[in-house]
């Protein structure tokens, strides 16, 4: 069995298993190869000097480092916390006895118990942490209490004991050093590999994104052309250029061409969400009459308004220039997708669209409703794809595909404006768009043409 790997965990928590089974494997080899050393020099001690003390420490660091060997399978094995609970839990039984059966040794016991504790927290689950921070409390505790009641170790030289101490001290920094490294480098490593994959996550979404537009773009293009020819031959049907038609099949080649002039519009939208998505959507500049964005508006509205029994005015400020610079086209179809939005919305009152100043260098859009209102919480999701107002009664009553604020938005800020909502629930709602002001001239008298000698 890999400890690397586990497929039934997520990716974090498969990289912080492999993290831990690391630094268990670490710590069982240095306890493995400090507690021999111990149990060595311990057992030259009792040659030179017996003392049923220094076999007892000798003994109990030789268990230790068996305890290492034995945990450090384990943890290859897949239990690296269980591994890593049990061989720091030696290591402060370990601790424990050297300072209690070495006279002079004791003084190292509380800074190595918290080194310990402190390896353990780097190593372990956090509540096996509290456990050995809770193993150690007792332990000293109890090396308090012998010590207290007055219990004396084997007599080494003073010398040799406070050499032993900064060993032992020495050790224990090398030992939470080693650790901090090993997981700062487990760290740097886990968010090289993380960046390094989202960045080509990324790459393969962006490219993803890309062929979904061109493929979006080419089928809906594709679409138009014969959806063009079904509404010219049936409005031509229509107008009776085939001859006369009986009433029956006038009302259904109507439903067929109201039916398709929708499709149409709706394959429109797509098309430039996929040419704005793809960047390919190119802003005109061009002089234009002002009023013809009114009448864009108006023709659009005006009916579907009083088929509704609304009010529907649309007022252009004396104060603007009758001719202004900009891309007509995207400007009619974002004052036309605002008010086709509040003539549908709205059941009851009136519908009212202002173009006007709106300061110095900018002029606004202004589409006002007395429609159900947009609650605050969705003001920014209505202006995205697909998303449609979802929590009054006339929603459920529109069908469409969503398009129409998320274009608007877009078109807008390729324009260099801005689209703001305000809306209070049963009040209405007012959208204002603003855009920087370019006054034009009259089209046909622009500056003559220099003509060459």
């Amino acid at each position: 069995m890999d400890p690397y790997r586990d497929s039934d965990s997520s990716p974090y928590e498969a990289l912080e298993n492999a993290r831990r089974t690391r630094q268990v494997l670490k710590l069982c080899e240095h306890s493995a190869l400090y507690s021999f050393a111990m149990a060595s020099f311990l057992g030259v001690l009792a040659v030179v000097d017996y003392s049923p003390y220094l076999l007892a420490a000798g003994t109990v660091s030789l268990v230790v480092a068996l305890l290492g060997i034995l945990n450090r399978r384990l943890a290859l094995r897949g239990r690296q916390d269980l591994a890593g609970l049990l061989q720091l839990t030696a290591l402060l039984a370990l601790a424990t006895s050297v300072g209690l059966f070495l006279d002079g040794v004791f003084p190292a016991l509380a800074p190595g118990f918290l080194l310990l504790v402190a390896d353990g927290g780097m190593i372990l689950k956090p509540h096996h942490s509290y456990g050995i921070a809770g193993t150690a409390g007792v332990l000293y505790l109890i090396s308090q209490v012998v010590h207290v009641s007055g219990f004396e170790g084997a007599q080494i030289p003073e010398q040799l004991a406070t050499l032993m101490v900064i060993i032992m001290i020495l050790m224990a920094f090398v030992l939470v050093a080693s650790t901090n490294i090993r997981s700062t480098s487990d760290l740097r490593r886990a968010l090289d590999e993380a960046t390094y994959n989202l960045i080509r996550a990324n790459r393969k979404l962006k490219q993803a994104s890309e062929m979904k537009s061109q493929f979006t773009a080419r089928t809906s293009h594709e679409l138009r052309t014969p959806l063009s020819s079904m509404i010219v031959f049936t409005d031509l049907a229509l107008r009776d250029a085939y001859g006369p038609i009986n009433s029956k099949l006038r009302n259904a080649l109507t439903h067929v061409l109201t039916s398709a002039r929708h499709l149409k519009a709706i394959i429109n939208d797509i098309l430039d969400l996929s040419k704005i998505e793809a960047g390919q959507l190119v802003i005109a500049n061009e002089d234009f009459e002002l009023s013809k964005l009114a009448e864009a508006a108006q023709s659009a509205s005006a009916a579907p308004a009083a088929e509704k029994g609304l009010g529907f005015a649309v007022l252009v400020s004396p104060d603007l220039p009758p001719y202004l610079h900009g891309d007509e086209g995207r400007l009619a179809q974002t004052l036309v997708n605002l008010t086709v939005n509040a003539v549908t919305y709205t059941e009851h009152g009136e519908v009212e669209v202002r173009i006007e100043p709106a300061g110095p260098g900018h002029w606004r859009m202004v589409v006002r409703d007395t429609g159900p209102g947009i609650p605050e919480d969705q003001f920014e999701s209505i202006f995205q794809a697909y998303r449609q107002l979802d929590s009054t009664a006339a929603a459920s009553k529109i069908k469409g595909t969503g398009l129409g604020l998320a274009i608007t938005r877009h078109l807008v800020r390729l324009m260099g404006g801005t689209v703001q909502v305000d809306s209070e629930l049963g009040q209405g709602s007012t959208f204002t768009v603003e855009l920087p002001l370019a006054a034009g001239v009259p089209v046909g008298e622009g500056p003559e043409p220099i003509l060459a000698r």
